[in-house]
């Protein structure tokens, strides 16, 4: 028996290039009305950053609230959209060491939008132990002022935001404290 082999070519499909996953890219816009895992990831860190907000993963109203507020502090456009310049900064601003820092008084005169008493730049929440903020704090919720941030503090905080369409977590963050002072 004889075997031959012919010189003919058979085409054979070229394999279909398999879909790469995108790569996130940190200098993407975010903005109002976005959804997902990127939303949910730029609300976290605003909340590490000191913003009082939930990571839901919906870009609405508080979470452009919460870039407004930090686009303000950082001197950036306040457009409430997270672009390139303000994600970097976001970024930079969490790879910065954490201490509470010394509230500063604002110029004379001065209207950034800011509070009239300054941000401390951390956190009050429940058990914090900087009681003359707490006390401020208590006293513009009609709260007794003892100082101690206690359940009764943590649902003054809660109601406060929900009136002021804020994020409801009993954290006073940047976002709660300008609403406040």
């Amino acid at each position: 028996m004889e075997n031959s082999i012919s010189n003919q070519t058979i085409p054979t499909p070229s394999p279909k290039p398999k879909p790469q996953p995108k790569p996130e890219n940190n200098n993407s816009v975010l903005k109002s009305g976005d959804t997902g895992e990127r939303v949910k990831n730029l609300q976290n860190k605003l909340k590490r950053a000191g913003y009082s907000l939930e990571a839901d993963g919906v870009f609405g109203a508080n979470t452009e609230n919460a870039v407004k507020a930090f686009q303000r502090k950082y001197n950036l456009t306040v457009d409430g959209i997270a672009g390139p310049n303000t994600l970097n900064k976001l970024d930079a601003v969490l790879k910065q060491p954490t201490k509470p820092s010394q509230p500063v008084a604002p110029k004379p005169g001065s209207s950034n939008g800011s509070a009239v008493v300054p941000y401390p730049g951390y956190v009050i929440k429940r058990g914090s132990t900087d009681s003359a903020n707490v006390s401020r704090i208590q006293r513009a919720l009609n709260v007794p002022a003892d100082g101690n941030f206690g359940p009764q503090t943590e649902s003054a905080v809660k109601a406060y935001q929900k009136r002021k369409g804020l994020a409801i977590d009993g954290i006073v963050g940047q976002a709660t404290w300008y609403t406040l002072f």
